[in-house]
């Protein structure tokens, strides 16, 4: 199956970038860059004297660890469900003796 492509145009820092996506995405595309544009502007008032390229490294670090914190907080959350699903199991044997 055929997926719909489209084409778009984000901001990227002070930079415009087309790029050809499939439409289900756009949103996504959208929403990831409105964040990467508020991180951006955001470090731009804070580090007057930093350059376009240290600004956006910054930006690029803080979603890395982010993303990091994330898939942590995840893998805790999967965690948590897999000892509560044998806690139950272990329940479950106990009253069947």
């Amino acid at each position: 199956m055929d997926k719909k492509k489209q084409n778009i145009s984000i901001r990227i820092g002070e930079k415009s970038f087309s790029m050809r996506i499939n439409a289900s995405d756009e949103e996504n595309y959208r929403q990831a860059s409105k964040v990467v544009q508020e991180k951006y502007y955001n470090y731009k008032d804070r580090y007057k004297d930093l350059s376009k390229e240290d600004l956006l490294s910054m930006v690029v670090f803080d979603l890395a660890k982010k993303n990091i914190e994330l898939n942590r907080q995840k893998g805790e959350t999967q965690m948590f469900l897999e000892i509560s699903d044998l806690v139950n199991s272990i329940e479950d044997y106990l009253k069947a003796q």
